[in-house]
């Protein structure tokens, strides 16, 4: 949806202009900052449509149906995708589910995003390799000092 143009009289054109372009795109869907606040009722910032935005490609989604089937764990795994960018991405779910509760039975249990996040970062640090032991300047391995 356009916005009207009866705000250039009022904000200009270059804003209204700039307020219709796309700033996330999902499938063949764009949604402009203008749908960010009408359409889906989502009072986020274009810059955390734009982080999401970001995050949905780095997952390699490309359809619609991938957009829905993303796990809220995929993009706390995402570093810099935060509480911001998700709310918006909950705001695009509850517009194309049709409903809050339609996303809440999709997630299930109740958790935070930054519990999410807090799980994300202590699984890479169990699964990350262990760090070779300090070497000295001659080759040789260094004792731990007591």
């Amino acid at each position: 949806m356009a916005a009207p143009s009866a705000y250039e009289r009022y904000l200009g054109r270059t804003f209204v202009k700039r307020f219709d372009q796309p700033v996330l795109t999902i499938g063949n869907a764009q949604i402009s900052r203008y749908d960010l606040a009408h359409s889906l009722d989502c009072a986020a910032t274009a810059t955390a449509a734009g982080i999401l935005n970001t995050a949905l490609v780095s997952l390699g989604v490309k359809t619609l149906a991938q957009a829905l089937a993303v796990n809220p764990i995929d993009l706390a795994s995402i570093p810099g995708c935060g509480v911001t960018a998700v709310y918006v991405f909950l705001c695009w779910q509850r517009n194309e589910r049709g409903s809050d509760k339609a996303v809440a039975a999709w997630y299930g249990q109740d958790v935070k995003l930054s519990t999410l996040k807090d799980r994300v970062r202590k699984r890479k640090a169990r699964d990350k390799p262990a760090k070779p032991a300090k070497r000295n300047r001659r080759g040789l391995r260094l004792a731990k000092s007591a």
